[in-house]
C-alpha cells in the first residue's frame, strides 16, 4: 500500500525509517506514536529526530533577530534578588562570581532547544565557535531574564548560559571548566530561580524535558 508522507501512515513510516538502527530511538519513537495525532507526529519528528541531523542542540529563535543592550558590567546575579525572586543560589558568591563584569557592547543572542541528551561539556562544546566565544556575563544574563522572558524555557525547566568565574580573565581553550560555570534558570509560580553548577558535573540532561541554551550568535 503507497502512503503519503503527510499523512499519519506516511509519518509512522517515515518516522521508523528514520531511526529503526538507533535502539534507543526506536523505542522512543514506538512509544510516541501510540495514539498520537498528526500533529503530535510531526512534532516529534521535528523535535526528537533532528538530533540526528544537528546533534545536541536546534536553533528555535530562527531568523529573529534577538539582542541585548550595551551594558557595563556592574549588574552580578548575587546582587539581583529582586530578579530572581524565587530563589539565589548562595555558590554565585562561594565560587567567586562576585566580582565586577566588563562591559559589553550590544550582543546578538541565539536561543537553542535540546534534542539530544547530554552534560555541560557536550552540550555547550556543540554550540559553534571556541570556549571564548560561548559566555554571556552576568549582566546579559540578567538583562536577558529581563528584557526577554517569553524565551526562558517554562513549565519549571531549565534554560542554561555559560558564564565566566572571572570575567576579566580568558578561557582556557584546554580547560575551559577553569573559568567557565553554568547558570540556570527556571520559570516557577513564584518567580524565577537561578542556580551555578560546574562546567564538568557529568550529571546527563535530558531532551524530552527540552532544556533550553542560549548563546551569542557568531558573526561569520
Amino acid at each position: 500500500m503507497e502512503t503519503n508522507a503527510n499523512t499519519g501512515l506516511g509519518l509512522i513510516k517515515t518516522t521508523i525509517e528514520r531511526v529503526q538502527n538507533e535502539k534507543s530511538l526506536f523505542t522512543s519513537a514506538l512509544k510516541k506514536l501510540v495514539n498520537s495525532s498528526e500533529e503530535e507526529l510531526k512534532d516529534f519528528l521535528d523535535r526528537k529526530i533532528e538530533k540526528k541531523i544537528n546533534g545536541i542542540l536546534r536553533l528555535i529563535s530562527g531568523e529573529e533577530v534577538l539582542s541585548l543592550k550595551a551594558s557595563n558590567g556592574s549588574r552580578l546575579i548575587c546582587g539581583s534578588a529582586n530578579t530572581f525572586k524565587s530563589y539565589l543560589d548562595p555558590d554565585f558568591i562561594a565560587w567567586g562570581l562576585n566580582k565586577k563584569g566588563v562591559a559589553t557592547p550590544e550582543t546578538k543572542i541565539r536561543v537553542h532547544e535540546m534534542v539530544a541528551d547530554g552534560n555541560f561539556m557536550a552540550i555547550f562544546k556543540s554550540l559553534p565557535g571556541n570556549w571564548n566565544q560561548k559566555w554571556l556575563s552576568q549582566n546579559q544574563i540578567i538583562d536577558f531574564c529581563e528584557q526577554l522572558p517569553q524565551w526562558l524555557r517554562s513549565d519549571g525547566y531549565a534554560t542554561m548560559f555559560l558564564c565566566k568565574i572571572d570575567e576579566s580573565k580568558k578561557v582556557d581553550e584546554k580547560n575551559p571548566q577553569k573559568n567557565l560555570v553554568v547558570v540556570g534558570v527556571g520559570v516557577g509560580a513564584g518567580g524565577l530561580r537561578v542556580r551555578v553548577r560546574r562546567l564538568e558535573r557529568g550529571s546527563v540532561w535530558f531532551a524530552e524535558y527540552a532544556p533550553r541554551v542560549v548563546a551569542p550568535q557568531l558573526e561569520l
